[in-house]
C-alpha cells in the first residue's frame, strides 16, 4: 500500500523536442534514486493549475513524482516498496547510490 509523503523534491528531467518531458532522478531527504522506469503518467487539475504525474520505478520500488506547471515545482506524493517489508522513512534512509 503506498504511503503519502507530500514532500518537495528536486527532480532531474529531460525534455526532447516533439517528446514529453521524462524524470530520470531524484533527490529526496539528500539521497539520489535513478529512475529505471516510468511506468505510467497523467495529468490532472487544480482551478488553473496542471499538475503531471509520474509513476516510476526506482531501485525496485514504485514512486509518485508529481510537477505542479504554475510553480515549476516536483513533489513526490508517495512511495510503495514493492516487496512492502519497508516503510517510508526506512526506504528514505538506505544508504547512497
Amino acid at each position: 500500500m503506498p504511503t503519502q509523503v507530500n514532500e518537495r523534491v528536486d527532480v532531474y528531467t529531460v525534455f526532447g523536442r516533439g517528446r514529453p518531458m521524462a524524470p530520470v532522478k531524484f533527490r529526496w531527504r539528500g539521497r539520489v534514486h535513478a529512475i529505471a522506469e516510468t511506468t505510467y503518467s497523467w495529468e490532472s487539475r487544480r482551478g488553473a493549475t496542471r499538475f503531471i504525474h509520474f509513476a516510476v520505478r526506482a531501485e525496485g520500488d514504485l514512486f509518485e513524482l508529481v510537477f505542479d506547471t504554475s510553480s515549476l515545482a516536483w513533489e513526490l506524493a508517495a512511495v510503495e516498496p514493492i516487496d512492502g517489508t519497508l516503510t517510508c522513512e526506512q526506504h528514505a534512509n538506505r544508504g547512497s547510490i
